[in-house]
């Protein structure tokens, strides 16, 4: 009466199917944990971040902060939303204006890829004021949007950087290109020297 053939086949599948089962809840309950956990540690670090004390004096990571969203961009005016946070709205205006001038936008397509690599900063803190000598490389295309025929470029910008406290942050509120000059001279005394006769 009973068909022992299909009654193990039916076994089987059930086993099958308890395994696949016991398998996918045991996958899903143990990814589930470790994304709950990795929520609390990044909760947790926020909250470290969070109640950092406030920057009280402008320093050397608040110049560099302004300096890594101005100078890494993957096309002229792409890094805009990135930088906007740290200006005054006047300084950002003037910006994206500058950004949009002809003899800008003519560059568009042709440098691209621009990453920051490193500064030297002089940090006035007192008048609220950092003149940086920027590193930073890009790639400089022949043919607009072909990356082959591309060649990277570094290169180095002198700015001075004034900030203006809003709150308990500092927002650049004026950025202009800089020359710094050395004296020709390696003497001490750059008079000449007289002579004797």
């Amino acid at each position: 009466m009973y068909n022992n053939e299909k009654i193990q086949k039916y076994k089987t599948f059930a086993l099958v199917s308890g395994a696949i089962l016991i398998l996918l809840l045991g996958l899903g309950f143990g990814y589930s944990m470790g994304h709950f956990g990795q929520k609390a540690v990044t909760k947790k670090d926020s909250t470290k971040l969070v109640t950092a004390p406030s920057t009280q004096v402008l320093n050397e990571a608040t110049v560099n902060q302004f300096l890594v969203a101005y100078y890494t961009k993957k096309d002229i005016g792409e890094n805009s939303n990135r930088y906007k946070p740290l200006m005054t709205d006047t300084m950002f205006t003037q910006a994206t204006k500058s950004e949009n001038q002809p003899v800008n936008q003519a560059y568009k397509g042709y440098i691209v890829n621009q990453v920051f690599n490193s500064s030297v900063n002089y940090i006035d803190a007192k008048d609220l004021t950092a003149i940086c000598v920027v590193n930073y490389k890009n790639t400089q295309l022949v043919n607009k949007g072909d990356l082959s025929t591309g060649y990277d470029q570094t290169s180095s910008q002198t700015i001075r950087l004034t900030f203006q406290k809003e709150g308990n942050k500092y927002l650049v509120n004026n950025l202009e290109n800089v020359t710094l000059t050395l004296p020709n001279s390696t003497s001490q005394n750059s008079y000449p020297s007289s002579s004797s006769n």
